[in-house]
């Protein structure tokens, strides 16, 4: 008595060498992993860079994101064709920049690589810097960078020492000075009527200002 064979599947049932026959799905970049990186320039440390501005929400629908400068009144003659940008859980690195726009008093940019605003939208909340070398010489007296500043000494010339320049910041009116020393924390506003002397050599600032 012979045994009956088992019906085989046709060839076409049959699975190929072990690899799936659907196709697996394409992995699409979005974002910071679109960018162009201009690795040429990737050996400038951070005290070569200066913050300038960070990315504030796209505009328009080709990519671009609108560029809120710390500082309104500066000269954005630094708008080259790369910046170096970094951000929370974003390493600092020098992008490739696709174009510059000024669409009435709003800075625009976009980067090489972002072509929508779903991928610009990734971008935002990220700080934009660029060398210091860049940046013009200012131009008036009471004109400083924020880099010159931070880490300045500050004198009260009635309370002597009150500390160091950690920070600052601007309000609608004029920027402010946060000075942390061994008495703890002062603000100071940035106006002549209590900025005595700004001396860049020695690092030292002047004051006369009594904490309201």
């Amino acid at each position: 008595m012979t045994q009956a064979k088992k019906p085989t599947k046709p060839e076409s049932e049959r699975p190929s060498g072990g690899s799936s026959s659907r196709n697996k799905p394409s992995i699409q970049r979005r974002g910071r992993d679109l960018l162009v990186e201009r690795s040429a320039e990737a050996w400038r440390g951070d005290d070569e860079l200066l913050p300038v501005a960070k990315l504030g929400k796209t505009w328009g629908v080709h990519g671009h994101i609108t560029v809120r400068l710390f500082n309104p009144d500066s000269d954005v003659s630094w708008a080259d064709d790369f910046v170096w940008l970094r951000g929370e859980a974003f390493p600092k690195m020098p992008v490739e920049v696709d174009s510059w726009q000024d669409k009435g008093g709003k800075l625009l940019v976009r980067f090489a690589g972002v072509k929508s605003p779903h991928d610009a939208s990734a971008l935002t909340h990220l700080e934009l810097l660029v060398p210091t070398e860049w940046l013009p010489d200012a131009d008036a007296a009471d004109e400083h960078y924020v880099h010159e500043l931070k880490g300045m000494r500050v004198v009260d010339v009635e309370r002597g020492l009150l500390g160091t320049i950690a920070e600052v910041f601007a309000t609608g009116a004029n920027d402010v000075w946060v000075v942390r020393g061994d008495a703890g924390e002062t603000l100071i506003p940035a106006v002549r009527d209590f900025v005595l002397e700004v001396d860049k050599e020695e690092g030292l600032v002047r004051v006369r200002y009594e904490e309201l």
